[in-house]
């Protein structure tokens, strides 16, 4: 079981969805979503949210982000944040999530991908703190980055390998991501 988050913001009447982008490993390059594999007794959201907190190395959520560091700590007190935005967003719109479709295996995973309404927030500095580091403090070097969602919709139908394959994966992704930007759009 495994789970992912796609934030989204609404930005001067304009959609945009964060992902992050690691500069190593098999995923580099590509538009990832937050997410990864279930721990024992975790529902899917619970998955998504621990993830989404341990990959941006709770520099979003933090007040300081120089002092931000991964440590169960940090993710337990930075749950309740992301629990509230999952309750606000899904209580209007209980469908704004995608599980994965069939893999290269022909299997499919047992997945969800939550599209979750986050403030949004400048990601330079996080950007930055990750630059810097000389890999002391971070796992791994990432990059924050919002894309519009017209950006978004032209990835999935013309070049859909600038996606992780896991985001690629997404049934209906496109769609639910259109229902976002009528809905959130102007706003």
């Amino acid at each position: 079981m495994g789970a992912g988050v796609i934030p989204f913001c609404v930005q001067d009447g304009q959609v945009l969805f964060l992902f992050h982008k690691t500069f190593s490993g098999r995923r580099a390059g590509c538009l990832v979503d937050f997410g990864g594999g279930g721990e024992p007794g975790e529902s899917h959201r619970q998955t998504a949210i621990r993830e989404f907190i341990e990959e941006t190395e709770t520099m979003y959520f933090s007040g300081n982000i120089h002092a931000a560091v991964l440590t169960q700590e940090r993710i337990q007190a930075q749950t309740p944040l992301l629990e509230a935005l999952f309750d606000r967003t899904l209580r209007s719109h209980p469908d704004w999530w995608c599980r994965r479709g069939k893999g290269s295996t022909g299997e499919t995973r047992d997945w969800k991908t939550f599209f979750i309404e986050f403030e949004c927030r400048d990601v330079t500095d996080m950007n930055r703190e990750w630059e810097l580091d000389a890999g002391t403090r971070f796992s791994k070097r990432r990059e924050l980055v919002w894309i519009p969602v017209d950006t978004l919709c032209d990835i999935y139908e013309h070049s859909p390998g600038r996606l992780w394959k896991r985001v690629r994966q997404l049934v209906n992704a496109k769609a639910t991501i259109q229902a976002i930007n009528t809905c959130m759009a102007g706003r």
